[in-house]
This record gives structure tokens, sequence and C-alpha cells, in this order.
């Protein structure tokens, strides 16, 4: 398999002032002279040359055997391109939808953007990866080769899209009950070097820039983004702010979080940070694809210049647009009603209508965005700082995969020896990861990352209505979609560790009540620990270890070996006690 190539595509080239002398790393400007830099840079990571198989039944999955190229075996039923001549399938797994779907093409590239940001001598990088999450092992070395350039370590946040038309990062998406890994080697080791590249290009290219920034909820933006439950036009009940959320309860992170960097030749950069997974194009696809997040960046760009740096937020309790209605716009971005001036509607279903969908979600974020920039107020500061945690792995999912060598993560890397607590005490524990959480304050803007898929609950807290505390009220309930009403008598308690049932109540079915983010008295919402005016999450950031779940709502017993019911997240979590660790960290960080 050859190398992949990597184009690095640098967004801004003016000249830096002469008498901003610049110091390492990389030359970027790192002076008190009260002017904010920025640079930018993309590189291009999407596989090329890769082998492909005949679709023969046009399932998008790859039904024939790894070590048979001309499908002759019995039960081996679509033959694959053997470009290598090794007799076995090398094909690009994509990360989504259950495994063996492998890529037939390329719809749009797979890229790495990162901007570097750096005020009165202090600094950060933002990094996004078209991804569904890259492993704390891929992200340590490349901060570790950073760092041996003088980038300190701590200073840059890498976020994955987590998206689910892309590559396999993880390793979960090949073949799995022949225990094929869905790594595709020459991409996942192209990442840390792309990211180096990004990061260095983005450093030596800062120009002066002047910030626009701002926040907006996007059910706040249009009625028709909204099912009539949440006061809204959108003939599906279930949307709010254009999102679904197929967890109980239905709590959505639709905030959308903009900043726009302007110098003097124009746009540099245009930060977005936006939750919903970028799996909007469907299982129904075999060609890789950023999903909605490139057509995101695309539509910015095209109308504003510059390169558009995506940010996952809070992607928890699985926030997602597939599945919803949305009103449809023109490829200019421009509403198309009826003739009585009403909104037309687009779902995802019918021929071609993936594609169009993905480009419609994508176009409506990236307007979001554009709304959002209503703040020009200057950044008087920036400032970085960590607190580090090590995430125990001791959820079936997780140790099931390390064990039979499925993930991107070689034992090495993870923590088994008495630093990990409760090692060696703890049958059920596999070992630790190393994770951490940062604070990233940017003038009135302050991001707050998570190492995984953060439910928004955690973030930005949970509504106060009667049927979040008392169950008897959730059977008819707009958040409770699919309550049992036999629970309403029964404390969750009786069924956190069971999948069965109580009674007549199904546990799979039933939340905490009163529901909660946490027991500990001293811990808040995320949202209410950071400073700023205007406050995000990042997800999926610096490693990824799953769905990160409020702890009192952990089912402990369902797993990918047992069915799982409202209780999804808690099969692909590392650990009930992930939700505590990130709390606790931005607890440790708060002022």
């Amino acid at each position: 398999m050859r190398t992949l190539p990597l184009l690095v595509l640098a967004a801004c080239t003016a000249a830096k002032d002469d008498t901003a002398a610049p110091a390492a790393p990389f030359g970027m400007p790192l002076v008190e002279d009260g002017q904010l830099y920025a640079g930018v840079a993309r590189v291009d990571i999407t596989p090329t040359n890769f082998e492909t198989y005949t679709d023969i039944n046009g399932n998008h999955s790859f039904d024939g055997c790894i070590t048979d190229p001309a499908a002759s075996r019995t039960g081996c039923d679509e033959p694959f391109e053997d470009l290598d001549g090794d007799g076995r399938f090398d094909g690009v797994w994509i990360a989504g939808f259950g495994s063996g779907r492998a890529a037939q093409g390329v719809h749009d590239p797979i890229t790495v953007t990162a901007v570097v940001l750096s005020l009165n001598g202090e600094y950060v990088s933002l990094v996004g990866v078209d991804a569904l999450g890259v492993l704390e092992n891929r992200i340590r070395d490349t901060r570790d080769r950073l760092a041996a350039d003088g980038f300190d370590r701590d200073r840059i946040v890498i976020s994955s899209s987590h998206s689910h038309q892309g590559p396999d990062t993880a390793g979960i998406y090949g073949i799995d009950e022949d225990l094929i890994s869905g790594i595709y080697p020459p991409f996942v080791e192209s990442i840390p070097e792309a990211i180096y590249d990004a990061v260095a290009t983005a450093s030596a290219d800062m120009v002066a820039v002047s910030p626009t920034q701002g926040a907006v909820h996007m059910s706040d933006l249009d009625p028709a983004f909204n099912g009539s439950p949440f006061g809204g036009t959108n003939p599906d009940p279930s949307v709010d702010g254009g999102l679904n959320d197929i967890r109980d309860p239905v709590i959505v992170a639709d905030l959308v979080l903009s900043i726009a960097l302007d110098g003097p030749e124009g746009r540099v950069a245009t930060i977005v940070n936006a939750s919903g997974h970028p799996e909007v194009v469907g299982d129904e696809n075999s060609e890789l694809s950023a999903d909605y997040v490139g057509y995101t960046r695309d539509y910015l760009e095209a109308n504003h210049g510059g390169l558009t740096v995506f940010l996952s937020g809070a992607l928890g309790g699985m926030q997602s647009s597939l599945g919803a209605t949305l009103p449809v716009i023109d490829e200019a971005g421009n509403r198309v009603l009826d003739t009585d001036g009403n909104p037309t509607w687009l779902d995802d279903s019918g021929p071609g209508a993936k594609w169009e969908f993905a480009r419609t979600w994508g176009t409506l974020v990236a307007q979001a965005s554009e709304a959002a920039l209503t703040d020009t107020t200057p950044w008087s500061s920036l400032r970085v700082r960590n607190s580090e945690f090590l995430i125990p792995v001791d959820n079936a999912s997780f140790k099931l995969a390390f064990q039979v060598g499925l993930l991107d993560t070689p034992d090495e890397y993870v923590i088994q020896d008495t630093s990990c607590p409760n090692y060696g005490v703890d049958h059920d524990l596999f070992g630790c990861i190393p994770a951490a959480s940062w604070v990233i304050e940017l003038g009135p803007v302050t991001f707050g990352t998570a190492p995984g898929e953060l439910m928004p609950e955690l973030f930005w807290g949970v509504p106060e209505e009667d049927a979040m505390a008392d169950a008897s009220l959730r059977t008819a309930d707009r958040r409770w979609v699919q309550f049992d009403a036999d629970c309403a008598d029964v404390p969750f308690e009786d069924c956190k560790d069971t999948a069965g049932s109580v009674g007549d109540c199904d546990c799979l079915k039933h939340h905490a009540t009163p529901y909660r983010v946490t027991d500990d008295a001293a811990l808040t919402t995320i949202e209410a620990m950071l400073p700023g005016t205007y406050k995000a999450p990042i997800g999926v950031a610096n490693a990824y270890c799953g769905y990160i779940v409020p702890e009192p709502d952990y089912n402990t017993y369902v797993s990918v070996l047992t069915d799982d019911g409202d209780h999804y997240e808690e099969t692909n979590s590392c650990s009930g006690s992930f939700a505590p660790l990130v709390l606790n960290a931005f607890a440790a960080l708060r002022e």
C-alpha cells in the first residue's frame, strides 16, 4: 500500500508586521502588543488507491471473504480488487451503521484543518479532523512531536467531527464476526503527520486579525426547525433545533457558536462549533465523505473566504438530524417556498435524497454560524489550561475490543499498573486511558473540552420541568418519548444493574428519577463552571473513549453483548465513571 499524499493549503500568506519579531515555535508572533494573530492551514488526508469490491446485492456492505479475491469459495459472494496482489482485501472501512461497510469511492475530501491563535505571548491551536475519533495514542504521539519543536503540547486541542462517513479510526467497523479490525493503516498513520503539518504551516503564516463572535440556538432562529411540541412548524414532532435526540429525555444541543477572524486581506478563518452526528447521509452510502461538515465549510468558505475549522460539540444522546425533516433550500442557500409562501420540506428518503439532505443541513448550520456573528468585542486575553485524569476501561464492549486487537491502540499505550486505580484488584478493569479536559478562554468565548461524546445535559443542565422530577408525568411529556408507564413508581436504582424488568417495568426504557447529571453536591454543569460570555463544548477532543453519560442515569449492565433499549450509549462508553471524571476535571479548573 502506498503512503497517502499530503496536501497543505495555507489560507493566507500575507506578510506579518516586521516589528513583531516572531519567537518559536514555527516562527509564530509571540509578542505582548495587544494584537490578536491567527493562521490557518488544511491538509487533505483522503485515502487513495484503496481496494474496492463488487457490491453484487447492492446493500453497501462487503459480503465477500477477506482472503478470496475472486469469490470462488462457498459463502464468499462478492469479489474484490486485489491491487497489491497479497490475496487479502485491503479496503477502507467506513465508520458507522454497523460493521462491514467498505468504501467504493470518494464523494468529497477528508481533511485536517488547524487554526493557531496568539495574543500577548499566549497561544493555542484548535484542530478539526474529519474522523470518528482519533484515539489518545495517536494524539499523544502528535503532541509529543509538536513539543519536540517547541510547541507546548498542552496548547493543542484536536477535535474529531465524529463522522460516520469517513474511514474507521477506532477499529470497530471492520467485520466484527470475524474480528477483522476496521483500521486502514495508511489512513490512521497519516493523521499525526497531517496535524503536525497543518499546525506548523498555520503557525508560520499568522497575520494580525480582528475577531467577531457569538452564539445562537437554532431553535430560536426559525420555527421551521422545531416540531409542534417544541413550539414550531416543522411537520416532524420530534425535531427540536433541527435535531433528533433518540434517548430520553429529549435534550438537544442546538447551539452554534462561531468566531470569524478577519485580517488585512479579508477572512483568514472561521471557527464553527456545532453538535449533531455527521451521519446524515445515512447507511446507504459507500463513498467517503465529511458528511454535512464538508458542506458547512464549503458554504462559509465560498461566501466569506478563508478556511473554516469545524469543532464538534455535545454529540451524546445521539444528537442527529438523520431522519428529521428540514426546510428546503436551493443551492444558493435560499428557502424554497410553496405558492402560498410556506416552507417546503425535505426528508432523507428517496433516491438521491441523502446527499441533498446533507447539503441542506450543512448549509443551515453554516447560516446559523453567520447569524451568530454579532459581537465585535476585541479579545483582551487568551488562556489555556487543562486537568488530567485516567479513564478506566471497564465496559465489556471496550474491553473486548482491546483484548481481541480491534482498536487502534497498542497495549503499551494503555496504563496497566497500580497508577490505574483498582488495577489488579477489580477484575472487570482492563486498564486506564490517559485523558484531560481543557478550558480555552478566547476573549469573551470559552470552550470546555471532553474526550468523548458528551451528553448535552452534562454541559447545559436539565430543563426545570415537572416530568424531570416526577416519573408519573412522563407518559405524555414531550421529552419522554420512549417512557414505559409501568416504570412510574419504580426507582431507577432498582433498574441500574439489569437489562431485565422490575415488575412490569422495562428497565431498558427507564431513566433516573429525578433526572439529573450528578449526585455530588460539589459539582454542577460544565457551563456553570466556565467563565466567559459565550460558552460551548468541544467534543471528542484529544482522545476518544465513547459516550459520556450522566452517572445517575448509567445502566451498568448493558453492553455490546446484551440488549440496550434506550441505553445504547452505555454499550459504547469506556466506563460509568466517565462523566464524574469529566465533571471533576472542570471543578478542578473552576475559579
